[in-house]
């Protein structure tokens, strides 16, 4: 994969709700929840609406128009409809799209790897991704009760080189591995091992192709799981666990495939990112795990003149 750039990060959640507003006559199948995630975002919007939102603030701090549009989403069930949606809201009625699904809340790396393929193809110069979830009717809370699904959208504009304000973020590598439990029967236990297997075989994919060592990546970060989780995942990359870098769990919860981004953009813009710095960024589905290789560009960290 060539290098891509991601900058004008944006993104909108729902209004802000108590993990323990979701707990039945007894709180004790959800109290990790309710101690480490504590807020989740509801919204009445409808996800094709959230997009435009997100991608509207995109634009209008990129100021630069995308020729493709990549949209990402597990749940709208109608994705032709929000796409043509998308393009009269944005005023982008004749640009080319296309939707990115599958990999449920792992979904950023597949987009990713699309966008630059299709940058280096020759054939577009900036890529308009927007990731945009809302949580279906009984489904708030993860089945593995890793987190607490919030509804928001986040959109980026994605080039071959920086362009426009930052702070910009190099990716130089997306790896993906993916195993399919076919017949449905393995155990937890099962499921996490396979969980440490899947995740050593692609950092060890990642380092080979980029030739790089563990000790080279100053922080490791993940969708907004609980803390607890996350510590679990570092054990199983192999990193120790102060390279964890958090993202705005308690605030946030978890925001489909698009949390990446989101702690990525946050820690960038507070300072709390030095220029130079090499960081792994990891995503996973029900049958995947990515690892993405993100680098904060030298020079790009100037606070932007924008609210969020």
């Amino acid at each position: 994969m060539h290098s891509i750039y991601i900058a004008s990060i944006r993104y909108v959640c729902g209004e802000l709700r108590k993990v323990s507003d979701l707990a039945g006559p007894s709180q004790e199948d959800i109290q990790p929840l309710v101690e480490e995630i504590i807020h989740f975002r509801e919204s009445a919007a409808e996800i094709r609406e959230l997009a435009r939102d997100s991608a509207a603030q995109t634009l209008a701090s990129a100021g630069r128009m995308p020729d493709l549009i990549i949209y990402v989403s597990e749940n709208d069930t109608d994705s032709p409809a929000s796409l043509a949606y998308l393009g009269d809201r944005l005023g982008l009625p004749m640009t080319d799209y296309l939707a990115v699904s599958g990999h449920d809340c792992g979904n950023l790396a597949p987009a990713l790897r699309i966008a630059g393929d299709a940058l280096y193809s020759g054939r577009h110069q900036r890529v308009l991704l927007i990731l945009a979830d809302r949580a279906s009717s009984g489904r708030r809370i993860l089945a593995s009760g890793l987190s607490v699904f919030s509804d928001s959208a986040v959109a980026c504009l994605i080039t071959r080189a920086p362009e426009g304000p930052g702070p910009h973020l190099r990716m130089d590598a997306v790896v993906q591995q993916t195993v399919v439990d076919q017949n449905g029967q393995a155990t937890t236990q099962d499921r996490v091992m396979a969980t440490v297997r899947v995740a050593s075989k692609a950092m060890q994919e990642l380092l080979t192709t980029l030739g790089v060592v563990r000790e080279e990546y100053q922080y490791a970060v993940f969708p907004n799981y609980r803390p607890a989780a996350q510590r679990f995942l570092m054990a199983a990359l192999k990193l120790p666990a102060d390279k964890l870098l958090l993202g705005p769990v308690t605030e946030l919860g978890h925001c489909f495939s698009g949390d990446i981004l989101i702690t990525l953009h946050q820690h960038a813009r507070s300072g709390a990112l030095a220029a130079g710095q090499k960081l792994l960024a990891s995503v996973s589905g029900p049958h995947s795990w990515a690892l993405m290789d993100v680098t904060v560009v030298p020079g790009s960290l100037a606070q932007e003149n924008t609210t969020e």
